[in-house]
Formats: structure tokens, C-alpha cells, sequence
């Protein structure tokens, strides 16, 4: 019996320390806002730059947590909100965050707002910047 007890506080040891070692997450929170002129917004994309290499980047998109009156898509986001940005701890040190409004039937960029941040590894950065209206492109961008 005193050998499995001994087992018991060497696992429950072991588990412990195994939890200590676990690294926190890497992430930005982006209080985003919206001026006047804003659609209504039902996904936004984030994108985060390095500031040290610009071809790295890291982006997602997610559609509003808001019910609406139609059955197949979300109400638009409420403004202002925080939006959380998770981010591989590489991307340590200065980043530009942007963040655009996307249309849900075209996925053409709506709104759109930029600001800079510094990521520290294992830990969350805090960033906020204001989406403004893009103005819709004429055409199809084809050429004839």
C-alpha cells in the first residue's frame, strides 16, 4: 500500500510540474470601433504583419456572434468590442494589426482600420484603432 501512495504523489508530483510548464498564450486585444459612415459589419478579418519582415503574416476570419432575423447569416457586430487576435509567439516584438469589415455576400472589404502593437511572448498586448468606410470598387477589376 505504501508503494502505490508513493505512486499517487509521484504522478500527481509529476502532473503538477508538467502544468507549471505550461506556456500562456500570445495574443492582442483590439478594442475596435467603427465611425459613422461603417456598414454593417457581419465578418471581420484580422491580419497581423511583423514589422521586421512584412511577408510574415497571420490572419483569420470570424463572422458575428449575433442572431438576426435572417436564417442564414449573423446580425452585424456592436461597436465598440474587443477583439482577441491569437498570434504564434515568433511574431515577438513590433507588428502592424489590421482589421477589415467584409461583406457577407461579396467578401469585398467594407471598412477598414490599421494600428501598431508590441506582441511580447506568453503574454497579451493591447491595441485599439477605429474602422472607416472603404469606398466599393466600380466594375469588376476584369480586364476586356
Amino acid at each position: 500500500m505504501a508503494r502505490s501512495a508513493f505512486g499517487v504523489a509521484a504522478l500527481a508530483a509529476a502532473v503538477s510540474v508538467g502544468a507549471g510548464c505550461a506556456k500562456e498564450p500570445t495574443s492582442v486585444t483590439v478594442l475596435v470601433d467603427a465611425d459613422a459612415m461603417v456598414p454593417p459589419i457581419l465578418i471581420l478579418r484580422s491580419t497581423l504583419t511583423s514589422a521586421a519582415d512584412p511577408t510574415r503574416a497571420s490572419s483569420g476570419e470570424r463572422s458575428s456572434p449575433y442572431g438576426s432575423d435572417a436564417a442564414d447569416r449573423p446580425g452585424p457586430f456592436l461597436f465598440p468590442l474587443e477583439l482577441p487576435v491569437s498570434v504564434d509567439a515568433s511574431f515577438a516584438g513590433p507588428v502592424m494589426i489590421t482589421i477589415e469589415g467584409i461583406d457577407w455576400d461579396t467578401h469585398a472589404v467594407t471598412a477598414r482600420g490599421s494600428t501598431s502593437a508590441a506582441v511580447v511572448a506568453q503574454q497579451t498586448a493591447q491595441a485599439s484603432l477605429t474602422l472607416t468606410a472603404v469606398a466599393p470598387v466600380a466594375g469588376d477589376g476584369g480586364t476586356d
